[in-house]
């Protein structure tokens, strides 16, 4: 669980990841450069060690073939000296006397005890037959008889095979016959005789095993290391330790036809690494072979690994002093101005910060201040154009009602008026009735004169009535044109208003912009800085969000305005529709006014003309024409009257439909308005909105 939640802070938090960064970085860096100089010096001191080893074996091995060239240089001037030749076919002539033999005899032993007497690394000098006859062997002091075993007599046959030629016998315990107390080696050579074939003799060298130690005294390379002398198949012909001897090593040394000297690293017995050198000797086709331990060799180089671990503990402390010096100068600022940006995320826009510094976190903080004042400002501004477009959406639509209602009004007085005129059409037809009927029936001229006096008061009374409204529908549809004119200049405000807010947008539009490339700028100078830079690529990712998200609010808030623009604009144009038809409906208004005024006067002269036909019943018949002339003219004025009222109602119907279409779009407007409204409510500024 505390694994889990170290995982967790590490991926949350910018501070702990600089600190490991720094903290891996610097140890990781000082660990591989320490192990890396171990291995280095480790390597370099083993091929130098293995070089000089080298040359000190081949120093070795120089030594070894002047040892053996010595020997093989007595061999040879054995095998040259003629006194001896001469005594070995004498003293193998068939019919010599025993005295001529002994003393013969007695001549090559001294020969031979003074070449022992001269070199004391000679242990013996020994003749043998060709033949293997131990009765003609001669020898020198410190040698036995012959002990011909099936072993020793294989290095015979080599020595006989080698025509002349040295053969190097190795070394063994106590001699190649086991007569010795001391471990001996033997160069042979085959004293050849080409006039006397038995007079050849096998001339046996026997070297101290001493000698080949007092050689070697000084090759060291190693205080454990050892020095030893292989032949062809591998088994040891000299070594310090004596039990080593005539053993096969554990070194596998390659092929002489390969490589006569160099050096390689193999393991032991024990699994332990070990530095092999080895050079073949020139006479003897042996090989000078030294071992030591690789740990030996390398062990001062553990003073770089001890080094190494107190630099990469002093580099721990120092990483972790920077970490913590990292996370208060960079982590803790970023921690704090993240929780800004949340608060300003969930719509506190009032936060600020406190840094001080001239670095890049102080011109962050100031930057990040200077953004929520922006947004504050815009946030406010905007508030306040809603508020405004939220009451013109009010006003408008309490216009709209009023125009609705005085709309529907009209409609009901121009269908009154209607009404009127059909019923003045149908008096009119009465009277025309009645003209008609005057001469026929002179007798009910009174009665009918007076119902055509009651007719023309009810005509007088409708005439006045219709003036009255007339003049209402005339003062209402004045008032109507008022508040339509009112309506186009709020609207048009309006559409002002939209504008500002849609450069308002566009301002936040480029601020949004400016802070996607200021970020982008941030990310690149992050990339240039390399690792240093990541803590600043995570702030320049996060105002690139930031940045986005503000993208995404202003479009969201510009589709908003433009559908209000859209919605003003269709509002102004029907408002512009309906202005020449309110125009035509006011003159409509008035030339009906004008006619009923009309009415009203020759309503006024036919009851003059009723009171002068009761006066003057002479006067009928002029009276009667008078009548008709007035009564047509009453039924021309009434079907136009009627025309005229069916205009209006039909203007009237036009305008209710207008009206009403004109308060869908102020409650439209007021919706918007009031969402708009409601997406700033998330937002507080320092005014408390």
């Amino acid at each position: 669980m505390s694994g889990a939640r170290l995982l967790g802070s590490l991926k949350r938090s910018v501070g702990i990841k600089l600190f490991f960064m720094f903290f891996c970085t610097i140890v990781v860096l000082v660990s591989i450069l320490g192990v890396a100089s171990y291995t280095v010096s480790k390597n370099v001191i083993k091929k130098k060690v293995a070089a000089a080893s080298l040359q000190t074996v081949v120093q070795a091995s120089d030594k070894l073939d002047f040892l053996f060239g010595v020997y093989e240089g007595l061999s040879r001037q054995l095998l040259v000296d003629q006194d001896l030749a001469g005594q070995l076919v004498s003293f193998n002539k068939p019919h010599i006397n025993t005295a001529e033999k002994t003393e013969l005899s007695n001549a090559v032993v001294a020969n031979l005890n003074s070449i022992v007497a001269s070199d004391q690394k000679l242990f013996s000098v020994r003749l043998v037959p060709k033949n293997m006859d131990k009765t003609k062997i001669f020898y020198s002091k410190g040698a036995s008889s012959l002990n011909i075993t099936a072993n020793n007599k294989v290095w015979l046959d080599k020595v006989v095979e080698g025509n002349g030629q040295v053969v190097y016998i190795p070394v063994h315990k106590k001699g190649l016959f086991e007569l010795n107390t001391e471990p001996t080696m033997m160069i042979g050579r085959l004293l050849k005789n080409l006039n006397n074939k038995d007079a050849e003799y096998i001339l046996l060298l026997e070297v101290k095993d001493q000698a080949l130690t007092d050689v070697l005294s000084n090759v060291n390379i190693a205080e454990s290391g050892q020095i030893m002398i292989l032949n062809y198949d591998n088994h040891v012909v000299h070594a310090e330790a004596a039990e080593l001897l005539e053993s096969e090593s554990s070194l596998k040394i390659p092929d002489s036809e390969t490589a006569e000297e160099g050096s390689f690293f193999t393991k032991d017995e024990q699994g332990n690494s070990q530095l092999v050198v080895y050079k073949q000797t020139v006479l003897s086709k042996w090989k000078m072979v030294g071992s030591a331990p690789v740990s030996e060799l390398v062990k001062e180089t553990k003073n770089i690994i001890q080094i190494t671990m107190i630099i990469a503990i002093l580099s721990a402390l120092l990483s972790i002093g920077i970490g913590m010096i990292m996370i208060r100068m960079v982590a803790k600022p970023l921690v704090k101005l993240s929780s800004l940006m949340e608060e300003g995320e969930k719509g506190n826009l009032s936060v600020r910060t406190n840094f001080k510094g001239q670095d890049e976190i102080g011109r962050l903080g100031q930057s990040f201040n200077q953004m929520m004042g922006q947004i504050s400002l815009l946030v406010g501004k905007t508030n306040d154009s809603a508020q405004h477009v939220l009451q013109t959406a009010f006003e408008l639509s309490e216009v709209s009602q009023n125009t609705s209602t005085m709309a529907k009004e009209v409609a009901v007085a121009v269908e009154e008026i209607a009404q009127g005129a059909m019923g003045l059409s149908m008096e009119a037809e009465n009277g025309m009735n009645y003209a008609d009927n005057i001469g026929m029936n002179m007798n009910k001229v009174i009665d009918i004169n007076s119902k055509m006096e009651g007719s023309a008061d009810r005509v007088y009374q409708i005439s006045n009535e219709g003036t009255g409204y007339m003049g209402d529908l005339i003062t209402k549809t004045n008032s109507t044109e008022e508040l339509t004119r009112s309506m186009i200049g709020k609207v048009d405000k309006l559409k002002d208003s939209t504008s500002s807010i849609r450069k308002i947008l566009e301002v936040l539009t480029t601020m949004a912009q400016q802070t996607n490339i200021l970020s982008l700028n941030a990310s690149i100078e992050a990339v240039r800085a390399g690792a240093a830079g990541k803590g600043f690529m995570v702030i320049a990712d996060e105002i690139r969000k930031l940045s986005d998200q503000s993208k995404v609010s202003i479009s969201v808030v510009q589709d908003i305005t433009n559908d209000i623009q859209k919605e003003v604009e269709e509002t102004v144009d029907l408002l512009l529709t309906a202005s020449p038809l309110l125009t035509e409906q006011i003159r409509s208004v008035k030339e009906a006014s004008t006619i009923f005024d009309s009415v009203r006067e020759e309503m006024g002269l036919f009851i003059q003309e009723s009171a002068s036909s009761t006066a003057s019943i002479r006067e009928l018949n002029q009276s009667q024409f008078i009548l008709s002339e007035s009564i047509s003219n009453v039924s021309a004025v009434a079907e136009q009257s009627s025309a005229a009222s069916e205009e209006v109602a039909s203007i009237a119907t036009e305008q209710l439909k207008i009206s009403e279409k004109l308060v869908f779009l102020s409650d439209k407007l007021e919706n918007l308005s009031e969402t708009l409204k409601e997406s700033l409510v998330q937002f507080h500024t320092n005014r408390g909105e």
